[in-house]
C-alpha cells in the first residue's frame, strides 16, 4: 500500500489538476478564469464539508481567504503558467 501523498507531493497534484481543469473547461478569455475557478472551490468544498463537516470546511475556506486577502496583490498578475 502506498503511503499518503506528502504536502509538496499533494501541491505539485493541485497545480496540475488546476491546469487540466482549466484546460478542459475550453476557456475562451483570461477573464473567465476566476468563474472557472470559483466553481471548482465551490465543489471543492462540498466534498470537503461531506468528508469533515461543514464547520471544520468553512474554517479551512475562510483561512484561504484570509491568506489571500492578505499575501496576493490586489489587482491581477500576469498570467503565466502553473509551476
Amino acid at each position: 500500500m502506498k503511503t499518503p501523498a506528502t504536502p509538496a507531493e499533494a501541491e505539485d497534484l493541485a497545480k496540475k489538476a488546476v491546469g487540466d481543469y482549466l484546460t478542459a473547461c475550453r476557456m475562451q478569455s483570461p477573464e473567465n478564469i476566476g468563474n472557472y475557478l470559483m466553481k471548482l472551490c465551490s465543489v471543492a468544498g462540498v466534498v470537503m464539508a461531506q468528508a469533515e463537516g461543514s464547520e471544520p470546511a468553512a474554517d479551512r475556506l475562510e483561512g484561504t481567504a484570509a491568506f489571500i486577502r492578505k499575501n496576493m496583490p490586489r489587482t491581477p498578475a500576469t498570467l503565466r503558467p502553473i509551476q
